[in-house]
């Protein structure tokens, strides 16, 4: 049960980087490192517990709570709830857009800086290794889709309605 516990944990920490718009790399790399060890230690004990106790049920739920972790991020689960869930709050947040660089939520998203720009505004939100990563309000459209062409660029991706996932390179 000890291992189904910290799987569940591990498996939390995992969906839980899923949720703002770009992966946060460095605990998904942690837990996913975790989980693999996790995962021996359950095979370990799975094989003394079928072999040993007959107890097949028991060891069937850590591997249930893996693929269903998997499933969830493989859909776009964490983020799709986290932007709907916060979507009103960036809603208003976007119509005044006032410049910031203080650290506040807005829904459930940690933002550390708030940029206006020409037609929208931009929402910094905590998260990506080395570049930032955000939610763009721009309901005219992106100045330009695709990936960061060099240092200080924004490559604009479309998420939803009005709203674009970005990524500024470092």
């Amino acid at each position: 049960m000890v291992t189904v516990v910290l799987v569940g944990i591990v498996c939390c920490v995992i969906v839980w980087t899923f949720v703002p718009p770009v992966v946060v790399f460095p605990w998904f790399a942690l837990a996913s490192a975790l989980l693999l060890g996790l995962g021996v230690v359950w095979s370990v004990l799975g094989l003394i517990g079928w072999f040993g106790f007959r107890s097949l049920c028991i060891t069937t739920i850590a591997p249930a709570v893996v693929l269903v972790t998997a499933a969830l991020v493989m859909l776009s689960v964490p983020s799709t709830v986290a932007f709907a869930v916060s979507k009103p709050s960036l809603v208003a947040a976007s119509a005044q857009c006032v410049q910031s660089w203080n650290d506040h939520w807005i829904g459930v998203y940690r933002v550390w800086r708030v940029q206006p720009v020409d037609g929208g505004c931009l929402f910094y939100i905590e998260g990506g290794l080395i570049d930032s990563i955000g939610l763009a309000y721009l309901p005219d459209g992106a100045p330009r889709l695709g990936k960061p062409r060099r240092d200080g660029d924004i490559g604009y991706e479309h998420y939803n309605g009005d709203w674009y996932r970005f990524v500024q390179r470092f």
